[in-house]
């Protein structure tokens, strides 16, 4: 009987299989753009990895990347070119609108598409590599560089038919070239009015991989499909900059620093707070030095050691250069990627360490201020008797009306002298030396006495 039910499911099984017939391939998706405007940074490279992932998942065919970029950061730009040659689909590097420029790490990127087209009016080239604000760099250094990206260029350029020497002059000689010169050249395959002009034109053509087999596109009629920077890739994209991450880090510190100085004042925390929170995100996409942040916040320990201990102004110097030396410090500083920002930065850490050690002097100064309030204030002050004194009386003293407590019968009028404070009770002495009027009204001794010792500020015991 157990034969005869498993010849039966065997004999359903198949027959399930023979009426399916062979499995269906799944349908192509919509053709991906995405846009790389602006400055190539950390977070351009993040939305372009997670572009080319998402469209892998969605079966795109290709990939169409829009172009328009002075440059940026060399770390960044590996990223995005190691992201386009492990990408699963084909990407077309597009420089668009006319007037647009692939210049710098923008020609990299573009070299590293396996379809590179621009439109009319647009440039690419002057990949010469400089420094963070555009300066220059030093012969040693700027060699290295120089050899370095042309070593990326010919590696990306070469395995796709695609002039190595014009492209390499983009470098050594800072060359740049027009959509027709590009096209000449063969650096571009394609030259087109805008996105449905170049789908029409690489409708058939032959997209030359690296490392992949090469893919013939079919770009005929296909919808496209743009993936837009997220709300939040925008927010941290105008901060995931070097120079402002450390502006707003060393704000949030200074914020933070005042407020515990000065408790009370509210406007220097919240600023500190969200400076802090937005420097700490913008890290999360930079390549942070862990022993840069561990040095200002060491500089930070010792501004308030300074406060607390008597350093004699040891610990804020040591503070200061920590913090300066952190700011310093607070992003990779690699011979590859040169960045301009380091004056800027060690300026802020300077004005970063001179504030928080002008407020840990102002603390320190006023921890040393004689006490303006409590029971030492009182002891010594002369004033008028506002009540007869009868063993207890009434006395008005620093705007209140106090219990005066005296050994001997004090009349209305008189004047006595604080010297104890018994919680709310008031010890005093009939005054007989020579006394002076203050303008506020109260009568103080024409020699003030000092703040009684303990010992002082208690009633003399009755003899016996």
């Amino acid at each position: 009987m157990l034969r005869v039910l498993l010849t039966l499911v065997l004999a359903l099984g198949a027959s399930a299989a023979v009426s399916q017939g062979p499995a269906k391939s799944r349908a192509p998706g919509p053709a991906v753009v995405l846009s790389l405007s602006g400055e190539v940074h950390a977070v351009a490279a993040d939305y372009i990895a997670s572009g080319l992932g998402q469209a892998a998942q969605g079966s795109a065919p290709f990939v169409v990347l829009v172009i328009d970029t002075p440059g940026g950061r060399l770390d960044a730009t590996r990223d995005i070119t190691r992201a386009i040659l492990a990408s699963q689909v084909p990407v077309v590097g597009f420089v668009s609108p006319p007037g647009a420029q692939a210049a710098s790490a923008g020609f990299l990127i573009l070299m590293a598409c396996d379809v590179a087209a621009m439109a009319p009016g647009t440039n690419a080239g002057a990949a010469s590599p400089v420094g963070g604000e555009g300066q220059d760099l030093g012969d040693t250094l700027k060699k290295k560089v120089s050899e370095d990206v042309s070593a990326l260029l010919r590696s990306v350029v070469a395995p796709r038919g695609r002039p190595v020497d014009a492209a390499v002059a983009t470098i050594a000689e800072a060359k740049s070239y027009s959509e027709t010169e590009a096209l000449e050249k063969k650096l571009v395959e394609v030259v087109a009015r805008d996105l449905p002009d170049l789908l029409e034109k690489l409708d058939g053509l032959t997209a030359k991989r690296v490392g992949r087999p090469d893919a013939l596109l079919a770009a005929g009629k296909i919808a496209t499909r743009e993936i837009p920077l997220t709300r939040l890739q925008k927010v941290v994209g105008v901060i995931a900059n070097p120079a402002i991450t450390s502006l707003l880090f060393l704000v949030g510190l200074v914020g933070i620093y005042s407020e515990l100085q000065h408790p009370g004042a509210i406007f220097p925390g919240v600023l500190g707070a969200v400076c802090l929170l937005l420097a700490l995100f913008a890290m999360s996409v930079l390549p942070t030095n862990a022993a840069g942040i561990a040095l200002i916040l060491l500089g930070v320990l010792f501004f308030v050691l300074e406060v607390k201990l008597t350093a004699h102004g040891l610990l804020a110097i040591s503070g200061g250069v920590a913090v300066v030396l952190g700011a310093v410090l607070l992003f990779h500083q690699s011979d590859f990627a040169p960045r301009g920002e380091l004056v800027f930065v060690a300026g802020a850490g300077v004005a970063a360490a001179l504030v928080m050690a002008g407020l840990s002097f102002a603390a320190l100064a006023a921890q040393r201020r004689p006490i303006q309030t409590g029971d030492h204030v009182l002891l010594g002050q002369v004033i008028p008797v506002r009540a007869e004194i009868d063993g207890l009386g009434k006395v008005f003293v620093d705007g209140a009306i106090w219990t005066a407590r005296s050994r001997s019968r004090v009349p209305e009028g008189a004047l006595v002298r604080v010297v104890g404070v018994e919680g709310l009770v008031l010890d005093v002495d009939l005054v007989r030396s020579a006394e002076r009027a203050e303008p506020n009204g109260l009568v103080r001794s024409a020699e003030r006495a000092e703040p009684l010792s303990p010992e002082k500020s208690q009633p003399p015991k009755e003899q016996t």
